[in-house]
């Protein structure tokens, strides 16, 4: 017995072969994209010791500065150095998450419990030194909800905490993507961070 079938019965199995094929284990490319990225992050929020060093520059409305920025983090604790902008000269931060120690070269010294309304108030340029330190990684503030586009699991942009990051080149570190050139932007303020170097600690075996 010959079988014809009709073009609505034709278009009907089209359409079950390519369901079967999706539910075989072809995923679709957004969810790829998302698994990539979730491995991504884990990776990186996974890295303890770290450094880097490069320069920085700062634009607030009519006011504008440049300088040299290193960056050490060792587990929770951070420590800052800039050289050059934040209308204070030199300019040393060091502590964690509940207190940070800041020193300038002009006599500044205070511990501040919110780096960036202070800053932003002591030394007229407001910075995010707690997120940041997530987000030159390439990764978002754990402590705060975010939206973000990314792109075979790497950050593109990141909104977060009124801030908007854009990730314009990453580097590859001891088989890890990192940036090498972001900017950070909130209202008039805006922040280039391009880093010369970054230094990982050797992992534990």
């Amino acid at each position: 017995m010959n079988m014809v079938l009709r073009p609505a019965a034709l278009a009907s199995a089209a359409l079950l072969l390519a369901a079967c094929s999706t539910l075989r284990g072809t995923a679709p490319a957004g969810a790829e994209d998302e698994a990539a990225w979730q491995k991504h992050q884990t990776e990186l929020t996974a890295l303890a010791d770290w450094s880097f060093s490069g320069r920085v520059g700062f634009v607030n409305g009519k006011d504008s500065g440049s300088g040299s920025l290193d960056w050490q983090q060792q587990a929770g604790v951070t420590t800052v150095d800039f050289h050059g902008p934040l209308g204070a000269g030199a300019v040393h931060m060091e502590g964690d998450a509940s207190a940070l120690h800041v020193k300038t070269s002009r006599g500044d010294d205070f511990v501040t419990t919110d780096p960036e309304d202070d800053l932003g108030e002591r030394l007229h340029q407001p910075l995010p030194v707690l997120s940041l330190r997530y987000w030159v990684l390439g990764i978002p503030d754990p402590a705060a909800d975010y939206a973000k586009n990314s792109a075979g699991g790497e950050l593109k942009s990141l909104d977060q905490r009124g801030w908007h990051v854009e990730y314009q080149e990453y580097t590859q570190v001891r088989g890890h993507t990192l940036p090498v050139r972001l900017t950070l932007e909130r209202d008039a303020v805006h922040i280039k961070v391009a880093v010369s170097e970054w230094s990982l600690a050797a992992a534990t075996p």
